[in-house]
């Protein structure tokens, strides 16, 4: 009795989670789609951001499909860093399974977040909860350095100097950590700093290619916002929110100026710029695990 009180248990809070997830796709879609309403609603604002689009400026497309390569290169090597005090994962290893589940996880539901799990339980005997530990040390590492970037900005703006210098602010704090207990969360703490400081970047780049430039102390605030709002548990990838986020924040902070449509067109460039990168990454990663998984199972 006791053991089927336990499963019937399991059950339904996986039902749950099934139907939060379910709930956060659906919102997710609406907002994403009132986001669009919103910026061809701005015709004229619209136009001139496809306008600008047509003719892009090669440096700024460079900076945002390589910077979301890169990325994708730096996340497995946190969770290389965070996992390895659980279980041997070969780095390439760990790279192709990091971009399988990202790029899985643009479908949805998130089936990238469990394969994930269950692939490392199955392959290499890492336990559910270790790998939850390590994703769970991910997001709160994001959300440190957003986060210091964000204060450390608000900081250096207060006694009146530039504030680029916030990128670096979370060095301080992954240099205070430098203790054998804490090795491993300092760096990863710092692969994540570089990581978010390539999230400012791409900004900067991708509101260059709607015809909205701006400054970098703004490139700054829309990134480390952006990623605050993408590690929402419910809504994948911050599907909607990370749009009017983007849309109502950066005309209210940019100094030069921007519209509403054109933020929200920025926005819709980064998430095409992603899937155009994460896709073939994804695809190959998913196709040299299944092969390298059925030499060794032949190999057994």
């Amino acid at each position: 009795m006791a053991g089927d009180t336990g499963n019937n248990t399991g059950w339904a809070s996986e039902r749950v989670r099934f139907w939060l997830r379910v709930g956060g796709l659906v919102v997710g879609l609406a907002f994403f789609a009132a986001a669009i309403y919103t910026a061809v609603r701005e015709r004229e604002e619209f136009a001139r951001a496809l306008a600008a689009l047509r003719d892009p400026p090669p440096v700024a497309v460079v900076l945002v499909l390589g910077s979301i390569a890169v990325g994708a290169l730096l996340t497995g090597t946190l969770f290389h860093i965070l996992m390895r005090r659980f279980g041997a994962v070969p780095f390439w290893e760990m790279q192709a399974l990091i971009a399988a589940s990202a790029f899985a996880n643009y479908l949805p539901l998130k089936p990238g977040f469990v394969g994930r799990v269950a692939y490392h339980r199955l392959r290499h005997g890492i336990r559910a909860a270790h790998t939850l530990r390590t994703i769970v040390e991910a997001i709160s590492l994001s959300g440190t350095v957003a986060s210091m970037f964000l204060l450390a900005l608000v900081f250096l703006r207060w006694i009146g100097w530039n504030g680029e210098w916030a990128l670096l602010a979370p060095t301080v704090l992954a240099l205070g950590m430098r203790v054998p207990r804490l090795r491993s969360l300092s760096q990863a703490l710092l692969v994540r700093q570089v990581e978010l400081a390539l999230w400012t970047l791409r900004y900067w780049a991708v509101f260059q290619l709607v015809g909205a430039p701006i400054d970098l102390e703004t490139a700054i605030v829309l990134g480390s916002v952006s990623v605050i709002a993408t590690l929402l548990p419910i809504v994948s990838n911050g599907l909607g929110i990370r749009e009017w986020v983007i849309g109502i924040l950066a005309p209210m902070i940019s100094h030069e100026p921007v519209s509403t449509s054109q933020a929200i067109v920025a926005e819709l460039v980064h998430r095409v710029a992603e899937i155009t990168v994460m896709t073939p990454l994804g695809v190959a990663s998913i196709l040299a695990l299944v092969r390298h998984n059925r030499r060794r199972a032949l190999g057994d």
